[in-house]
């Protein structure tokens, strides 16, 4: 009974990965050669150039070591948004004692958004030159 029911549960969740690998392609994503390094699926480039696959999320595909660098500092620039967002919902739900903690986290949140905004801007012409580049050869 057990094992029929994992592998009930196991075709539900390939029906799941299916399911969410052609809403990527309606989208407008395309599937790439390049696997991911966890489940073996297919990876996908969204229009917005993000790479990604259907079960983990986001995955970067690295070819230098400065990718890797660049990568890592903005990971630890999205976790640092996700931090300063908790504790601006902290601050507010403190109410007035929560006030000089607000305009701290307000001032990290817009720092750290606008080097993510710089970083997505300079990815994004970086791209643009690889394609330029690629059409040539």
């Amino acid at each position: 009974m057990c094992v029929l029911s994992f592998r009930r549960e196991e075709g539900n969740k390939n029906q799941d990965v299916i399911k969410k690998m052609a809403d990527l392609l309606r989208a407008g994503a395309t599937m790439l050669s390049e696997r991911c390094p966890i489940c073996g699926l297919p990876l996908f480039r969204l229009r917005s150039g993000e790479v990604i696959c259907p079960v983990h999320g986001r995955v970067y595909i690295v070819k230098t070591e400065s990718e890797v660098t660049r990568i890592t500092v903005q990971g630890v620039l999205e976790r640092l948004e996700r931090l300063a967002a908790e504790e601006i919902a902290r601050a507010m739900e403190r109410g007035a004692e929560g006030i000089a903690e607000l305009g701290k986290w307000l001032d990290v949140l817009e720092r750290t958004e606008r080097i993510l905004a710089t970083m997505k801007t300079a990815e994004r012409a970086r791209s643009v030159k690889e394609e330029v580049k690629d059409e040539k050869d």
